[in-house]
């Protein structure tokens, strides 16, 4: 069981990395996913507790750039609709 989750883990950890690093969006969630995934399986077996700090300090800073995403996107988007709007 705990084989299992880890190697879940470790594949969506791997795809949420690539994804970010292509930048995508998605790559936060399954990130963020994956760091849950890394917490359940420290609590399943002997509990790390620096791993399970870490982890959690992974997925508010994956949450952040994900946050931080979206505001650059909405930002985008109003600068070109005010760049349009320049030419009326």
């Amino acid at each position: 069981m705990i084989l299992t989750l880890s190697i879940i883990a470790l594949i969506l950890s791997l795809v949420g990395n690539i994804l970010v690093n292509y930048k995508r969006k998605l790559g936060f969630i399954i990130w963020i996913i994956s760091n849950v995934f890394w917490i359940i399986v420290n609590f399943l077996g002997d509990v790390n507790y620096p791993q399970v700090i870490m982890y959690l300090i992974y997925v508010c800073l994956n949450i952040q750039g994900y946050i931080n995403w979206r505001k650059g996107e909405k930002k985008i988007k109003i600068e070109a609709i005010e760049e349009t709007d320049g030419w009326d």
